[in-house]
């Protein structure tokens, strides 16, 4: 099947790959991705905990561009289809007057989906204060502030409770939406924990946790392919530390956590420290937190897949005019290939019917829509 003069790879399921936690023999052959407002970077030789910070000092530091600087950029086709994949990933979620949260919110360059959506409220949520407090703000302020309302707080969602810092109002939500970062959250299986753990308290009964990141199948099945401990094209580089010499990532040696490489994109990061996210390791701790998979699929799969599909097909190719155009038909394979590096998911908070419709008629209103202020920002651990 053809889509945007793009192949799907014949025979490549990301979920076939030798994935992270065989510890089978390599084979003889083989977060910060693009878009709108986002990318970042952290030097190679970072502790974890520094890493983080300089991925929030990036995020603050990058000029906001016009449309048409951004259509000078060698991956603009590749981040209009990032947009598309997140714009038809919540519009298959979100309702009307849902309750969301926008988990790495950055400068808040999805205000608008949430907007056509017409939520009922909106929690933005980054480690990048400047992203938050300057850019975001001033964003929702222009264009969205008598629309929904807002609350935005800047800190390290991977460390900080955020239950117990919120009020009820902004809680209680139908959809939490984390784009290109849940990556950061597994250096450490403590940081993954939390993650999930402001998750499962902020998510009502029945609502989804969606997002994007990076396809850890597909970076193990490269990485075997390659001669080195790199693989690349002229749009983006992945390079594994020596103590991966052996291409094997077995949970006995790293419990699924903690496994980096860096990452360059064209016109985006350089050498930014991401981690894999293997994928059974990640659904079982989901799990114990009341998460359930309800989809993981490569943007490959993705693209095809909804635009070809009965039930979605509809929506998917509207978004795919709107967002893609003509633009569709020159995306390079070099940023095609870029795409394939990375999955979208959907989980769903286990609950019965009745505990969901308990949830949504006993949370309280949310506040009116109003203008925010810079110090309105809730600053939490971790903000940089």
């Amino acid at each position: 099947m053809v889509v945007a003069g793009k192949r799907r790879r014949s025979g490549e399921d990301a979920g076939d790959a030798g994935d992270v936690e065989r510890a089978d023999a390599p084979s003889t052959r083989d977060g910060g991705a693009a878009d709108e407002d986002t990318g970042a970077v952290a030097s190679s030789t970072a502790t974890k905990d520094d890493a983080a910070r300089l991925v929030a000092q990036h995020y603050s530091g990058r000029a906001n561009q016009t449309h048409q600087e951004r259509k000078q950029s060698p991956i603009y086709r590749l981040r209009c289809l990032n947009n598309w994949v997140k714009s038809n990933l919540l519009q298959s979620k979100i309702r009307e007057n849902d309750r969301v949260m926008d988990l790495a919110c950055g400068k808040g360059g999805d205000l608008k989906k949430y907007a056509r959506a017409k939520i009922a409220s909106y929690l933005g949520v980054d480690i990048a204060l400047e992203s938050v407090r300057r850019d975001a703000v001033k964003r929702y302020n222009a264009e969205h502030a008598r629309e929904f309302p807002a609350k935005f707080v800047a800190g390290d969602a991977f460390v900080v409770d955020l239950a117990s810092v919120l009020p009820e109002y902004v809680r209680t939500l139908d959809v939490i939406s984390c784009q290109f970062a849940i990556h950061y959250s597994l250096s450490t299986e403590e940081r993954a924990r939390r993650a999930l753990r402001n998750v499962c308290t902020m998510l009502r009964p029945g609502g989804y946790f969606i997002g994007t990141t990076v396809d850890s199948n597909v970076l193990v099945r490269k990485l075997r392919e390659a001669d080195g401990l790199a693989f690349w094209n002229p749009v983006y580089e992945v390079e594994f530390d020596d103590a991966f010499k052996s291409k094997v990532f077995p949970t006995n040696q790293t419990d699924g956590f903690g496994i980096e490489y860096t990452f360059t994109l064209a016109d985006a990061v350089t050498k930014c420290r991401e981690c894999m996210v293997p994928k059974d390791v990640w659904v079982s701790l989901a799990a114990e937190y009341g998460l359930e998979l309800v989809e993981w699929r490569n943007f490959h799969d993705y693209v095809h897949s909804q635009l070809s599909g009965v039930e979605t097909r509809e929506r998917a190719s509207a978004l795919w005019s709107q967002i893609m155009g003509d633009d569709s038909m020159s995306m390079t394979d070099e940023e095609w290939e870029a795409a394939y590096l990375y999955t979208t998911f959907v989980f769903r908070k286990s609950g019965s019917a009745e505990a969901a419709a308990s949830a949504v008629f006993n949370r309280k209103p949310p506040a009116a829509p109003a203008r925010i202020e810079q110090d309105d920002v809730l600053v939490l651990e971790g903000a940089a």
